[in-house]
């Protein structure tokens, strides 16, 4: 029986992600899958902008080295910010899209209106904004608990010199990647309230129709 759980749970998430579906609806798929990726390269140039500003630390000390490759060499630290978050979270944006419009298709056999899209889209900003928010508030809250030796250890490490804005930024990012896979769970239950909303609709209209 567990094993069968397991096997229903791998088939749910291969129909999230792979390519089976209406060959009419690819390129809106595709089209939809570019213009999240757009989205959520964009919302990581403006989160870097606003993270950098309350803890450049952060990009200086430990970004700028891990994104060293990226480095354009002129606009100075805030073009390079912008050009990480751009990159850390493009990928992210794309992946929502893919799952959203994917799962559109294997719950209703079609995509939904463009608007719902959009709604669904979104949702996707406000609950990750919500969760970044989230982050800056226990960065606040652990700024009177203390950090863990770990956290202590890497930052003696990196040579960090203003420890609370560092360890704020590290949690705003973190709470931002998992506010964008709670977006992506909040676009999907905002589309089937949608979708449900359309079928009353419709059946609501069936003896309308009849009686004509």
């Amino acid at each position: 029986m567990k094993q069968g759980r397991v096997r229903d749970w791998r088939g749910i998430g291969l129909r999230c992600l792979v390519p089976v579906m209406p060959w009419r609806d690819l390129p809106r798929i595709v089209g939809y899958t570019i213009l999240g990726a757009a989205l959520g390269g964009i919302y990581g140039v403006l989160h870097d902008q606003l993270t950098y500003t309350i803890g450049p630390e952060y990009f200086t000390r430990l970004k700028f080295d891990q994104f060293a490759y990226a480095n354009p060499g002129w606009g100075g630290p805030r073009v390079f910010a912008g050009i990480i978050g751009f990159l850390a979270t493009w990928w992210v944006g794309a992946l929502v899209a893919w799952v959203i419009a994917r799962v559109s298709i294997w719950r209703e056999g079609r995509l939904p209106p463009a608007r719902e899209i959009a709604r669904a889209f979104g949702s996707v900003f406000v609950v990750s904004m919500a969760s970044a928010f989230g982050g800056w508030c226990w960065g606040q809250w652990r700024r009177t608990t203390g950090y863990d030796k770990g956290w202590h250890g890497l930052m003696d490490s990196l040579g960090v010199t203003r420890p609370e804005e560092f360890m704020t930024v590290a949690y705003i990012h973190n709470a931002s990647y998992l506010g964008g896979m709670l977006g992506m769970v909040a676009g999907l239950i905002l589309l089937r309230r949608q979708r449900m909303k359309r079928l009353v609709g419709t059946l609501a209209d069936f003896p309308t129709k009849l009686d004509a």
